[in-house]
């Protein structure tokens, strides 16, 4: 089977299909004045795993039309384009059975990579997690033939198997124990199917990580210097970062948000999110320094149904995904040149994520509440509770000014 790739479409029951392509290539390019032929086509290549072995290089999918019109063929193609899109990715349609496809029950003898892409298929996760572990089964069919496991069927799988195979595919001690926990999460669910007796991979050690330190800037002068860069030049890049700053939370979670989910009386907005194994809608602050920009977002909004954040980071009625926020920020503002350093004129080399003004606001807030000049004790973690953690442990990893915070209260204690 070809190995799967970020512009493969995965479907029901570890089918896959490319996407779907115009014959001839460019015909959508053609004026009046073109030698056009009359008989065009769309299509695509469709994998089922159950039938690998009589199409290795996919079904060929293709719907066939003519007419003498160029005008005609553009609008027909087109049509037949979404028609095709629709029938595979939402009515489950496989045309190499020419039937309508259902979500595959799993079985102890099923083949150990179809039950792992067919659970995959049964678990909720979450936008980011859904790439993960795309690529983490990727990785693994590629390495299954290799290690000899073509033949293994999910109920015979034992903690050597993932143990290899976990070997065999991690790059860092980092990206085994996201390798590890996505694994054990579904054999989790395999176990309550009855396909494995027990999680092979709970019984793995994670690695232990060298963590790097990361680089955060504390000069007031590089924040505000960065921040007019992009109110200059991405003035909606610069408005949700302020929205993403003082909020505390995530850009998947942000980009969720509607209209509808904002009560700016309140201060307050709901977000759905992921907690333990469960999605739950979560009542979050605005802060008063972000509430100008939540204000100008909303009066740019159509409807209650516009997430906030959709096109151009404008509002929209359709959700985009949060990846392109990290591609915003490189190239942007990584690899912009232009940024000058109002005092020194000299260009500020941006080498820090997007995800450093969270990191910046969680340990202000952080600072605050441990100063009591600046602010009266509270009995709740400011941090944390900004940011929806449920563990003090994971404020921790972003709060990074924190130890040495504790480090200068224990140089005052004074024991009598």
């Amino acid at each position: 089977m070809r190995k799967r790739n970020a512009e493969l479409t995965k479907l029901l029951n570890g089918c896959h299909r490319t996407g779907v392509y115009f014959l001839p290539k460019d015909c959508l390019d053609f004026t009046p004045k073109s030698e056009f032929p009359t008989e065009w086509a769309v299509e695509c290549r469709f994998y089922d795993p159950k039938f690998k072995d009589k199409y290795p290089k996919g079904f060929q999918y293709r719907r066939k039309f003519s007419s003498d019109s160029l005008q005609v063929l553009k609008r027909t193609a087109i049509l037949y384009k979404e028609l095709m899109e629709t029938r595979l990715d939402n009515e489950n349609y496989n045309p190499i059975t020419k039937s309508v496809m259902n979500n595959q029950s799993l079985y102890p003898e099923m083949p150990f990579m179809n039950a792992l892409w067919i659970v995959r298929d049964k678990m909720n996760y979450e936008e980011d997690y859904v790439k993960l572990s795309r690529q983490i089964l990727n990785q693994i069919e590629a390495a299954v033939p290799e290690l000899g496991y073509s033949n293994l069927k999910i109920f015979d799988t034992k903690i050597f198997h993932m143990k290899n195979i976990l070997e065999k595919i991690y790059t860092t001690e980092s990206v085994f124990n996201k390798h590890r926990s996505c694994l054990k999460n579904m054999f989790d669910e395999l176990l309550e199917y009855g396909c494995v007796e027990f999680n092979p991979v709970a019984s793995l050690k994670k690695k232990v990580e060298n963590t790097k330190e990361r680089v955060v800037y504390k000069d007031e002068i590089i924040i505000s210097t960065v921040l007019q860069y992009l109110h200059d030049n991405y003035p909606t890049f610069y408005r949700y970062t302020n929205i993403f700053r003082y909020s505390g939370g995530r850009s998947t979670e942000l980009f969720r948000v509607q209209k509808k989910h904002v009560y700016i009386e309140n201060q307050e907005y709901k977000v759905l999110i992921k907690k333990r194994k469960k999605y739950e809608w979560v009542t979050k602050i605005i802060i008063p320094a972000a509430i100008p920009y939540w204000k100008q977002v909303l009066l740019e909004c159509k409807n209650d149904d516009d997430f906030l954040f959709s096109e151009d980071l404008k509002p929209g009625l359709k959700k985009i995904s949060s990846k392109q926020i990290q591609r915003r920020w490189r190239n942007n503002v990584k690899m912009a040149d232009d940024i000058i350093h109002p005092i020194t004129k000299k260009a500020i080399k941006v080498d820090v994520n997007f995800y450093t003004w969270k990191h910046l606001f969680l340990d202000k807030l952080d600072e605050l509440q441990n100063n009591v000049e600046l602010a009266p004790i509270v009995p709740i973690n400011l941090a944390q509770g900004m940011a929806s953690h449920l563990s003090p442990e994971t404020t921790g990893k972003y709060t990074l000014g924190k130890q040495n915070r504790n480090n200068e209260i224990l140089k005052r204690i004074a024991l009598k």
